[in-house]
């Protein structure tokens, strides 16, 4: 079971890691898209800025996923662990 919840916890920080990098990416293209486009055509620039956007908080929300379930893994092998000392 301590193997399970180290794995998944080692699982859970790759893809963290993975999408910090990602959302950050993401941003600076936004960025990049926000000072060159305007001036061309504005309603497929808001349609463009609108999926940038959307694209981050999707990975926003799968972050704070993986952040409550790593929290929820140590908590649960902390809890393993007393057992076992006890």
């Amino acid at each position: 079971m301590a193997m399970a919840v180290t794995n998944r916890l080692s699982a859970i920080a790759a893809e963290m890691g993975q999408l910090k990098n990602e959302i950050e990416e993401r941003r600076r293209a936004l960025n990049l898209f926000l000072r060159n486009v305007r001036a061309r055509d504005p309603a497929e620039a808001e349609e463009r800025i609108g999926a940038a956007r959307e694209g981050i908080r999707e990975r926003q929300r799968r972050l704070q996923v993986l952040q409550e379930e790593q929290q929820a893994l140590i908590v649960r092998a902390v809890t393993l662990g007393d057992r076992e000392n006890h």
